[in-house]
């Protein structure tokens, strides 16, 4: 039987991850809206409208990723469903894919927007690639039994495709105390900012995990 406390500890982690996913999701549904309406065209989003395939099939992908994902790493609830867990570990597999997939597409197709600076492009396709590797070394140890390491390669994957909910708060500063969209290198230092967190914080999970278990 489960504790109460690994319970609330599931809680906070699901209700943790679901937050961090909160605003890119209401983002994501607002741009599908958009699209599918033909509402709110502006010069910086025509891209969108032009090929609108590609970016709806990412947004769609990594909600249901983010939010599906966030039931995997609760222990608690994972080691109670563990039938639920691998049936939704295989589709979150072809869902990471397409994610860092349609990203990669994205990036390279996509004409440059002006508040984009010159190293997010490649900042964008290291980490799409990243993504990519995260996820099929992942399914890799699965398929070899090798569950922990499997774990450790998704809590990686996972926690790049959470990025663009850490962006929102390393933008925030910016937000609040100089205003506007902003746009070069303070942009792209923000970006990266929010993948490298979550990097680190992946990092020091599996670091955690595998201090415990030694």
């Amino acid at each position: 039987m489960p504790t109460n406390s690994t319970t609330k500890k599931d809680y906070r982690i699901i209700g943790f991850l679901l937050f961090l996913s909160l605003v890119p999701s209401i983002a994501g549904l607002v741009r599908i809206f958009q699209l599918t309406t033909g509402s709110g065209y502006t010069v910086e989003n025509q891209r969108f409208f032009n090929d609108p395939i590609p970016v709806i099939l990412h947004i769609i992908a990594v909600l249901i990723y983010s939010v599906l994902g966030s039931l995997q790493f609760a222990p608690g609830f994972r080691s109670r469903h563990l039938r639920w867990h691998r049936i939704s570990g295989r589709i979150l597999v072809f869902l990471g894919l397409l994610t860092a997939g349609t990203g990669l597409w994205l990036t390279w197709v996509y004409p440059k927007v002006p508040t984009d600076g010159d190293w997010l492009f490649g900042i964008r396709m290291v980490i799409g690639i990243w993504m990519l590797i995260c996820i099929i070394l992942g399914f890799v140890f699965v398929l070899q039994k090798n569950f922990r390491t499997h774990s450790h390669w998704m809590i990686r994957g996972y926690a790049i495709g959470l990025g663009a909910g850490t962006q929102v708060f390393t933008h925030l500063p910016w937000f609040v105390f100089v205003g506007g969209e902003p746009s070069g290198i303070p942009r792209d230092l923000m970006m990266a900012a929010g993948w490298l967190i979550n990097f680190l914080v992946a990092e020091w999970i599996i670091w955690k995990e595998n201090s415990f278990r030694n």
